[in-house]
């Protein structure tokens, strides 16, 4: 009887574990999803009630510095008295939203100046509006969480995603282009929304947008004073009191868009909770958060923080909503590895506004959401140090 060699045998055993090893990282970890970049994108859309009361048609476009214009119609056959149906365009350079529309015997225009994030404002909608629920879509492709159910279709010549999840008890299900991260279909059993994207014609990059006022329409301007913008980080560590962090590990191609301070001393608690938290300040002492944004094309994520002052006097409250964060959709936890916030632990999950993570320490506290998957977050913490003075 013929017999393999013993020296063969445990070769191709030894074959068979790397390929059963492979198996498992290559398939069970789930296919690279890389985030597209997107200098620009128009098209036209449809917003229906799902019970068919209302509903409303338009037109969208965006480009990747942050302008962007829409309109609005109400649909054909439908009646609704005393509304003007709104045209929306964004001036990133002088943070102005532009809305001529509304309610009322004749329109009103509305100008609103520097509320944040200062990119593509508009009160008509985009596919943009959805970004958060994209990334949610790449994140679980790239993870493989079946919390997210997905399957790849065929939609005309697009290759896309079809994805469902229960958000904050609602389920939602949204179509997602591979190629691109644009969402062209959601509905979440109250709303349903439509885009018709014109894939071959996107805006030139230099694209600007405004609103025809006809003379003589009422105006009304609000300002959002609120944030005050810094030119830089180290500016706005010298208005906020103390040197904020910043990342050297953004993904590739994301700059900084943007930085600001904001006195509200609540804010932080709105990163794990919507309810309401009341915030005693000692008269005379300030907590400024400071909050960046990252653009790439037509991708955003933003980072919040809040004073070393501020997390001393709330870290209890803060680690009993955190607590409470092991609720939310695909919450996880991992020890951060390296950076200013080493062997703290990053909490991730999903939210409305994409994948995002919560990181405290002694004296700082970070949320990051937006755009980024959650191994792409996790790097990004990683990479956080306190701003330099000639930053």
């Amino acid at each position: 009887m013929n017999r393999r060699p013993p020296s063969l045998v445990i070769t191709l055993t030894a074959l068979a574990i790397v390929c059963a090893l492979a198996w498992m990282f290559f398939v069970r970890t789930g296919e690279s999803s890389p985030a597209p970049v997107i200098q620009g994108v128009q098209g036209t859309y449809t917003l229906r009630l799902d019970d068919g009361s209302l509903g409303e048609d338009g037109a969208f476009s965006a480009v990747a510095g942050g302008a962007a214009g829409g309109r609005a119609e109400v649909p054909e056959g439908v009646t609704v008295f005393s509304y003007h149906a709104p045209q929306s365009a964004y001036d990133p350079f002088a943070r102005t939203e532009t809305t001529l529309g509304g309610g009322g015997r004749m329109p009103l225009v509305v100008l609103e100046t520097g509320e944040w994030p200062p990119v593509w404002r508009v009160a008509t909608r985009s596919p943009l509006d959805y970004q958060g629920l994209a990334a949610i879509v790449r994140t679980a492709v790239e993870d493989g969480d079946d919390l997210v159910g997905i399957k790849p279709l065929k939609q005309g010549e697009r290759v896309v995603w079809r994805a469902a999840m229960t958000l904050n008890g609602k389920e939602i299900t949204l179509v997602v282009d591979q190629e691109t991260g644009i969402v062209t279909w959601y509905s979440d059993g109250d709303t349903t929304f439509t885009a018709e994207v014109d894939w071959a014609s996107p805006p030139p990059a230099g694209t600007t947008y405004s609103v025809d006022v006809p003379a003589g329409t009422p105006a009304k301007t609000v300002t959002k004073d609120a944030y005050v913008y810094a030119g830089s980080p180290a500016a706005a560590a010298e208005a906020a009191g103390y040197a904020p962090l910043v990342s050297d590990l953004a993904p590739d191609g994301f700059k900084l868009k943007a930085v600001a301070t904001v006195d509200d001393h609540a804010r932080p608690f709105g990163w794990l909770t919507t309810d309401a938290v009341n915030v005693r300040v000692p008269p005379g002492q300030r907590w400024p958060v400071v909050t960046q944004l990252s653009t790439r094309g037509l991708s955003w994520f933003t980072m919040e923080q809040a004073a070393p002052g501020w997390v001393e006097a709330w870290s209890p409250r803060l680690r009993e909503l955190a607590e409470a964060a092991r609720e939310k959709l695909s919450y996880q936890e991992t020890t951060l590895q390296f950076g200013a916030l080493k062997g703290e632990t990053a909490l991730t999950w999903y939210q409305e506004s994409g994948p995002s993570l919560f990181v405290l320490g002694k004296r700082r506290a970070v949320f990051v959401t937006g755009a980024l998957t959650r191994q792409e977050l996790i790097a990004f913490a990683e990479g956080l140090k306190p701003v330099e003075s000639g930053d």
